[in-house]
């Protein structure tokens, strides 16, 4: 962060604000040699900022990043991006696929799981405010340009904001592997929420008592009983995509 502005690095990354929010760019930093940068210089002054081609010393100063980071030479300084609270959820009523993440604690997790979010077209994630990873640049380039494309809403308490949501005519799926039916055995709804649970824990005991229903990936064996949250994620959306874009064509 600089002052009240926000750091984006990674070339999908940077690619996905220009694409988004280029209106929020207000500095774009670049190591290596320009031709490498061709693209993202291009967005750059449609955006009107000019690109500062900096040597690697000074690009490291002037982002505090370092060669572990990925960063691919390419780093803008945006405004910061809206974050939204429960009270926003209005935003949300004629949505009709939002993610609800409980307790994710890992960052790595969260930006693979903000990633599967845009590739399958949710409307919103949604984060507690405690006892979860935090939006920060390093999850946003893990999510290569996802974190981007969908609303963020951090909220103190997940069984309310489903309850909001189920108000506005959501039904809430919980991924559980206890769960009695299968994705594929599963018919979901025109606006669905899908709750994922903590690495290891899974859903607290409070928020699967707010699910409509539980619904299960099939598989697993003896020693291997469930799957990464972020992998499982990804599965899931798959399957509720196909599953809903079959029910609408009937």
């Amino acid at each position: 962060m600089v002052g009240a502005m926000e750091m984006v690095y990674g070339k999908h990354s940077v690619r996905a604000v220009f694409l988004t929010r280029p209106e929020d760019v207000r500095r774009v930093i670049l190591g290596g040699k320009p031709e490498y940068h061709t693209d993202t210089i291009k967005a750059a002054r449609r955006a009107g900022v000019e690109p500062e081609f900096v040597a690697w010393p000074e690009f490291r100063r002037e982002t505090g990043l370092t060669d572990d980071d990925k960063h691919q030479g390419v780093v803008v300084f945006t405004a910061r991006r809206t974050v939204y609270g429960e009270h926003d959820l209005d935003r949300l009523a004629n949505g009709t696929l939002v993610i609800a993440l409980d307790q994710i604690s890992d960052p790595q997790n969260l930006g693979a799981m903000l990633r599967a979010a845009a590739f399958f077209g949710a409307d919103a994630v949604l984060l507690l405010k405690n006892r979860s990873a935090e939006l920060t640049p390093k999850v946003a380039r893990i999510a290569v340009g996802g974190a981007e494309f969908v609303d963020v809403f951090r909220v103190t308490n997940l069984a309310r904001s489903l309850d909001i949501l189920r108000e506005y005519g959501f039904w809430v799926y919980g991924l559980d592997e206890r769960g009695e039916h299968t994705l594929r055995e599963t018919e979901f709804d025109r606006q669905s929420v899908l709750v994922v649970g903590a690495e290891g824990q899974g859903l607290r005991q409070r928020t699967r008592t707010k699910c409509d229903a539980l619904v299960r990936i099939p598989g697993g064996r003896e020693g291997v009983e469930s799957l990464n949250a972020a992998v499982a994620t990804a599965i899931a959306l798959a399957d509720m995509t196909a599953t809903r874009t079959a029910a609408g064509r009937r």
